[in-house]
């Protein structure tokens, strides 16, 4: 969330395409994915559209945009003449160096479908020791990266507990991911971040870093810049998570996790958590991030 804490041990895990707009990094993620870890040469418009989520126009743009930075190709599918193929440019994308080095990982996963997996994330879990994640993540997402890492349910443990499995991994020269939904799970990590944190402060002192994912606070954020109504859908284990743009006041019903609203406020930004009986006066474009069961 915005006003999380931040400690002088923590690092954020930052990459050098963060300049470039969200909907084409979901182009680059996705596009990555399915070169490195699926093994394709191209994929098709289609299923640019279906692996990111994007509206057809909106991921038009991001293509436009990625052309002509130069970071991806295109070509015309001699079989199917009226449709183009898409890889990235391996040459013109300087890939980040990705070192893990000793330290807890905190893994948010964002939309936390696979094909919006970034390679950081990846490699990551990859070289993990030992991976807590929360309900709210689907071992199916651990399990995709193959990471030979020990997967433990973070409720199963006491926070002293998760912190003592910590330091025994790190002071060996490991790494411990902790993988979540921020948006979900800032409740439930709040006591275990703490209990590292007050270790930290005692002298015996770990590094943490941050990895974040695409998050569906970033895509609420886009749809707003580009000031229209719309409707973005992603679908990971049993959830789904709807991103509503619209000039009118939802009224949410049905069984629904949690939502939020993000709505202008005197030139900045508000995200606020729904409430059915909370209304105001902005009458503008606002954005809901709305996470319920999927049936």
């Amino acid at each position: 969330m915005a006003d999380e804490q931040r400690y002088p041990e923590e690092e954020r895990v930052a990459g050098i395409t963060e300049e470039l707009p969200l909907s084409a990094r979901l182009v680059i993620n996705y596009l990555e994915f399915e070169h490195l870890i699926n093994n394709k040469p191209y994929v098709t418009f289609k299923e640019i559209i279906d692996g990111t989520g994007l509206s057809i126009r909106t991921a038009r743009n991001a293509i436009n945009i990625l052309r002509r930075k130069g970071l991806i190709d295109v070509f015309l599918d001699v079989k199917e003449r009226r449709r183009y193929m898409y890889r990235l440019n391996f040459r013109n994308l300087t890939q980040d160096r990705i070192d893990t080095p000793p330290g807890l990982y905190i893994v948010d996963v964002g939309i936390g479908s696979l094909p919006s997996m970034t390679f950081r994330i990846y490699r990551v879990l990859r070289a993990a020791a030992v991976a807590f994640y929360t309900d709210s993540v689907p071992t199916s997402y651990l399990e995709f990266t193959k990471c030979t890492c020990a997967m433990q349910r973070l409720v199963n443990y006491e926070p002293q507990g998760f912190g003592e499995i910590v330091h025994d991994v790190v002071s060996n020269g490991g790494s411990v991911a902790l993988v979540m939904d921020s948006l979900l799970d800032s409740e439930v990590v709040k006591p275990y971040l703490d209990a590292m944190y007050e270790t930290n402060e005692g002298g015996s002192r770990i590094m943490i870093y941050r990895v974040f994912g695409v998050s569906p606070i970033q895509v609420a954020l886009e749809l707003l810049m580009l000031g229209r109504e719309d409707r973005v859908l992603y679908r990971r284990d049993g959830i789904t998570i709807r991103i509503i743009t619209t000039r009118g006041k939802l009224q949410l019903v049905g069984n629904y996790i949690k939502a939020y609203v993000l709505v202008p406020n005197n030139g900045n930004l508000t995200l606020r958590v729904y409430e059915a009986d909370k209304g105001d006066d902005f009458d503008g474009l606002r954005a809901y991030i709305i996470y319920s069961h999927e049936h």
